[in-house]
């Protein structure tokens, strides 16, 4: 078939083909609606993930955020208790001072115990010490 006998086909036939031509406009029209429905329904699927991902991100993040501040509100009473404790022994060093000051006993060397006492060592590193058995490396020729 030529051009020319396309072209008078179409001029007698022309309703026929305007119908052929609507159809497959038509076809093609639902197909493509089809798969633009798939895709939505596949991305709606995508969006409840990530909403789900999201919400329990948040929830960490808030978990996170109740941690940090209990944290902090801990840190805040340590510091607290910390200040008061030093506050204290400064008062105590101070009035000890104090009380030292006028005493004679300021040109006497105390004894080793109030020594300690006064360093803040405690009784038991000292009685440790007393009661380890064990001679001492500089002393093992003489323990000979």
């Amino acid at each position: 078939m030529s051009l020319v006998g396309l072209s008078q086909f179409a001029k007698g036939h022309w309703q026929l083909l305007l119908v052929c031509m609507l159809a497959a406009l038509l076809v093609g029209m639902r197909q493509r609606i089809d798969a633009l429905k798939a895709d939505i329904g596949q991305y709606q699927k995508d969006n409840g993930a990530l909403t789900n991902a999201l919400t329990g991100r948040d929830e960490t993040i808030q978990a996170l955020k109740g941690v940090v501040d209990a944290d902090r509100r801990a840190t805040e009473q340590q510091l607290k208790i910390e200040r008061q404790v030093r506050e204290k022994a400064d008062a105590e060093n101070r009035s000890l001072r104090k009380a030292l000051e006028d005493n004679d006993c300021s040109n006497q060397r105390l004894p080793a115990d109030a020594l300690d006492i006064l360093r803040g060592e405690t009784r038991a590193s000292l009685t440790g010490s007393a009661t380890d058995l064990r001679i001492p490396a500089s002393g093992i020729a003489t323990a000979l």
